[in-house]
């Protein structure tokens, strides 16, 4: 048998894990060859365009080939080595 508290208490970790680092950029759309991400306010300290920049940076540095469109969104190219839209996302909040 499980014991409750521990279950509980297991729960709560992985809550609290998720809560402290939500994403503030992921997929808007993914439709044909091409990845288009979305950024928001997740965290009060990092401004959308704020975390866009970071997201958009970090994909480049990859060699993605991805641009920034508008203040808040990203557009990459899906190739081969990129794989799927979903794979890439940027989180924010402390350690993450």
């Amino acid at each position: 048998m499980v014991n409750a508290l521990s279950m509980i208490t297991a729960l709560s970790a992985i809550a609290s894990v998720q809560a402290a680092c939500p994403k503030t950029c992921s997929v808007g759309t993914a439709s044909g060859g091409t990845c288009t991400y979305t950024c928001t306010r997740a965290c009060a300290n990092h401004a959308a365009g704020d975390a866009r920049d970071s997201f958009l940076g970090a994909l480049q540095a990859r060699g993605y080939s991805c641009s920034g469109k508008g203040l808040t969104g990203v557009s990459c190219k899906k190739t081969a080595n990129f794989g799927s839209c979903y794979d890439h996302y940027w989180l924010c909040g402390k350690n993450c």
